[in-house]
């Protein structure tokens, strides 16, 4: 019986290490490495490094150059994914900031990433009791607000192909599970330019958000305000929270050349 190492996860993890032990070795010079040198460099038996950056260059991570490898341009286009939205929460920042000291509430900044929503910012609340979540968390887009917003910019057919992928978990009593009411709550998001999440995604939890467009109008990112639900009630969300939100996202929006 032949023996495929793919099958054993533990032979993909070595794998996996090995190539980014290499492509560490290459990000440490701007020159091309040679083989001989990444081979001592990285301990490994020079066939094996061969048969690594054979596969990294056929992916774009490596390119093979007279004088040896160096990192591909792949990373480049990384790289600029990377940086949109660091500079996205740059830009965000103080707007964040503000936010915060008019609501007093956390403020959360948060992206589409494949098919959740990523914080990639956020402000505690001024409150004794706070929320959890940190930056890098992610979470379904069906039951939060963020996530309301950031699919209320593709279109019904995309969003019922992430669905079906992803599934509609009811993770409280609230969420949301039915996919043509949740379709109506995405078009209200649409018509109003915010969304809420009444404790859907979490217990005791409600949340407002809305979206933030580029210069072409496309929604890349959405802001939140978030906190327990005996201080985010209906008066206050429609009062003080929507009003305070709306613009920021939209002062956001036009700091990223959205013309609204």
């Amino acid at each position: 019986m032949k023996y495929d190492k793919f099958s054993n996860p533990r032979s993909q993890i070595q794998s996996l290490d090995r190539a980014f032990s290499l492509i560490e070795i290459l990000a440490t010079k701007k020159e091309p490495i040679d083989l001989k040198t990444i081979t001592e460099l990285s301990g490994l038996p020079k066939p094996t490094v061969y048969r690594m950056l054979t596969s990294l260059e056929i992916w774009g991570y490596v390119r093979q150059t007279p004088l040896g490898y160096k990192l591909g341009t792949k990373f480049l286009s990384l790289g600029g994914i990377v940086q949109d939205d660091l500079e996205i929460r740059k830009i965000a920042r103080p707007h964040l900031k503000k936010l915060n000291e008019d609501t007093k509430e956390t403020i959360f900044l948060g992206i589409l990433d494949n098919d959740r929503s990523l914080y990639i910012d956020k402000i505690d609340s001024q409150h004794t009791v706070r929320l959890a979540s940190k930056v890098g968390t992610r979470n379904y887009l069906h039951s939060t607000s963020l996530g309301k917003c950031l699919l209320s910019g593709l279109n019904d057919t995309e969003i019922n192909e992430l669905i079906n992928r992803v599934g509609m978990p009811a993770l409280t009593k609230n969420t949301i599970i039915d996919f043509d009411k949740f379709l109506e709550a995405i078009n209200q998001v649409r018509r109003m330019d915010f969304a809420i999440d009444d404790m859907e995604n979490e217990e005791g939890v409600r949340c407002v958000a809305a979206p933030i467009k580029d210069y072409q109008g496309n929604i890349i990112a959405a802001l939140s305000i978030s906190g327990p639900a005996q201080r985010i009630t209906d008066q206050a969300i429609e009062q003080k929270l929507v009003p305070h939100l709306v613009q920021t996202a939209q002062n956001i929006s036009k700091a990223l050349g959205h013309l609204t």
